[in-house]
């Protein structure tokens, strides 16, 4: 979940709120501990008898390495518990920024683009495609009306389109 700031009319402060990444992160663990639990604990049984993890069967070891597929997201959850992560949306100076390091004037953006990550709809992405053909990833939200209205907040700030897709 994104915090939107307004701390003056031609200024928008957005960042995620720790919480919500402190949740996601006890949620992940959580998820990871539960599976090496159940993997790590559960007997197979073979021949009516049961045998510990791996015992004769190389096969059982490669369930260790699935949720390494959980790694992107933890690693968000943690950026997000340790740095501030706010971008700004400065109309005074015409500049977008993060982290206090500008990422484009307000001039060099031709479009913003809202799509949905991974071709769900959970998930959308909001980036910014500037002049020479580059992209910024600029927010990423699990609230379709709320990145809308941001995505269309923003375009009014900056003076862009908004296009959506896929």
């Amino acid at each position: 979940m994104l915090k939107v700031l307004h701390p003056s009319p031609q200024v928008l402060v957005i960042s995620e709120r720790r919480l919500q990444a402190l949740i996601r992160l006890g949620i992940w663990i959580g998820t990871v501990s539960v599976f090496y639990l159940v993997v790590l604990n559960g007997a197979s049984f073979a021949d009516g008898e049961p045998a510990a993890f791996g015992e004769g069967r190389h096969w059982e070891w490669l369930l260790l390495l699935f949720p390494l597929f959980l790694l992107p997201y933890l690693f968000n959850c943690i950026r997000a518990l340790l740095r501030s992560d706010e971008l700004i949306f400065d109309g005074g100076s015409r500049m977008v920024s993060r982290r206090s390091q500008p990422l484009a004037a307000f001039g060099d953006i031709r479009e913003l683009h809202l799509r949905a990550v991974n071709g769900t709809c959970e998930e959308f992405c909001l980036s910014a495609t500037l002049g020479d053909g580059r992209h910024i990833t600029l927010c990423e939200s699990s609230a379709s009306a709320a990145i809308t209205a941001l995505a269309d907040e923003i375009a009014v700030l900056v003076g862009v389109e908004v296009t959506r897709g896929a």
